[in-house]
């Protein structure tokens, strides 16, 4: 008896106001501490992102908009790019685009609290927003991107916008339908993995209407082709610098599969032969030391090959430009013609396929440490090395430590949900933040290993968690109680 009533006053407090208002503010303290520690930072894609802006303000979609014939962009979509583009527009500059980061990144936690208010166990309880915000606490690393140029940020927020009209808008309404295309293709614009969640929508739209048939396959075929003309503006583009109509970028796909085939086996390397990566030292290894410089050398014969077969295609002009786009001091990558950067892709994805044939049982290794790796903050062991105090070290491990934490708790409480087929609070908000959750692990598996690349999904992470824990402690909670005494 005396048990029960402790854990329900404990339950009682962890579902109070007093301690959502706590944590509100805690969270927000550090959000701005943490945009104030990073707000200076330079990450790698800088300068190629406010080029981009500087370019479109000339009418060149393209950051070599200073050299005196235009190169027209073959790398990235222009979502992010336009977004820099009207914040200088409105007259600011960089600094004010990471005050506006910040203001989404808040915005964006604000949207998720608002749903998880409809998954409380009553009208009373705080339990799960008390929850998803303890979680959050910690998981610093989200309001690391809030102040960096990187899209991360804006593509979270334009989600969670998603999100909130695709749970709070009607199935079947027609500005439900309209705004999730629009949407949507402001999501793929930005990051084009997006591109086959508008059909997974689809899918959980008619689960949730098919028992009263009032699923509409018109509004389905209108949602998929009003989101498919948001993309023709730029496979327009495409179509008028590079004479292939293609909604996405040229080039990117193969070149991030290439290096998440090579990465593991070549610790700590730094790539010259197309964006100057470095490759991760991971605690985790899959090649004996002895053998990394073989790998390094097939790698570059790999590219040798690749190489060899696109030169007949380089223009007069690449060969007046590359030497200065190879010798820039902010990480700028070459951008070479049209045929040969197509050339060059079909080169990268057909080395990646023979790659994985050869090899199936090594790739699959590497996917299944990819798939953890997503949502885990890696620990590089080089970073690890050159740490000498204790602080220096907390700082190096911190990050992997509570996303480990996080991902671990994650998989325990929404697998108990799972197997257990409990009833959670807010059905459609949790299968759908599973469903972004799912959907943005597994698309990014071929590739190289980026784990902010899932940071626009975490949000959906810590909020299905939290309805998990939430129900589990519910559940515990009734177990334990006494039994009720007739009168």
């Amino acid at each position: 008896m005396a048990t029960s009533l402790k854990q329900g006053r404990w339950l009682a407090w962890l579902a109070g106001a007093r301690l959502f208002w706590a944590l509100v503010a805690l969270n927000f303290l550090v959000t701005i501490a943490v945009a104030v520690a990073t707000f200076h930072t330079i990450s790698g894609d800088h300068y190629t992102y406010l080029g981009y802006a500087d370019g479109l303000l000339q009418g060149r979609y393209t950051y070599w908009y200073f050299l005196p014939e235009y190169v027209p962009d073959t790398f990235r979509n222009p979502g992010y790019p336009l977004f820099l583009l009207l914040v200088k527009a409105l007259g600011g500059g960089e600094i004010a685009a990471r005050v506006v980061q910040v203001v989404l990144y808040l915005l964006t936690l604000g949207i998720v609290v608002k749903l998880a208010a409809r998954c409380e166990p009553d009208s009373r309880s705080w339990l799960v927003r008390n929850l998803f915000l303890v979680l959050l606490l910690p998981n610093i690393q989200l309001a690391y991107f809030a102040a960096v140029i990187f899209p991360e940020v804006l593509v979270a927020f334009l989600i969670a916008t998603y999100a909130y009209v695709a749970l709070s808008w009607p199935v079947g309404a027609w500005k439900r339908t309209i705004a999730l295309a629009l949407l949507a293709g402001l999501i793929f614009q930005t990051r084009p993995i997006f591109i086959l969640f508008p059909g997974l929508q689809l899918v959980l739209d008619f689960w949730q209407t098919w028992r009263k048939a009032a699923f509409s396959w018109l509004q389905a075929a209108a949602l998929l082709v009003i989101f498919g003309a948001t993309m023709l503006p730029y496979a327009l583009w495409n179509y008028r610098h590079h004479g292939v109509l293609k909604p996405t970028s040229l080039e990117g796909g193969a070149g991030v599969m290439q290096i998440g085939f090579w990465a593991l086996r070549m610790p700590g390397y730094h790539e010259t032969r197309y964006w100057g990566n470095q490759m991760g030292d991971e605690i985790i290894s899959f090649v004996e030391p002895t053998a990394v410089p073989g790998y390094i050398a097939a790698f570059n014969q790999e590219w040798d090959s690749i190489d060899a077969q696109c030169a007949p295609l380089l223009t007069e002009r690449d060969k007046r430009y590359l030497p200065q786009m190879k010798d820039n001091q902010q990480n700028l990558f070459p951008t070479y013609n049209s045929a040969y950067t197509q050339q060059r892709e079909k080169l990268l994805m057909k080395a990646n396929l023979a790659n994985i044939r050869r090899e199936p049982g090594y790739y699959l290794k590497t996917r299944l440490y990819t798939l953890i790796r997503l949502w885990v903050t890696g620990v590089q062991m080089n970073a690890w090395r050159e740490a000498t105090t204790p602080f220096a070290k907390l700082k190096v491990v911190y990050p992997a430590l509570v996303s480990a934490a996080t991902f671990v708790l994650a998989l325990g409480s929404i697998g108990w949900v799972l197997v257990r087929r409990r009833v959670v609070n807010g059905t459609f908000i949790w299968w759908l933040s599973l469903a972004l959750v799912v959907y943005f692990g597994l698309v990014h598996l071929p590739f190289a290993i980026q784990a902010r690349y899932t940071v626009p999904v975490r949000p959906w992470l810590l909020l299905a968690t939290a309805i998990a824990v939430a129900a589990w402690l519910t559940r515990r909670h009734e177990l334990s109680a006494p039994p009720a005494v007739a009168k």
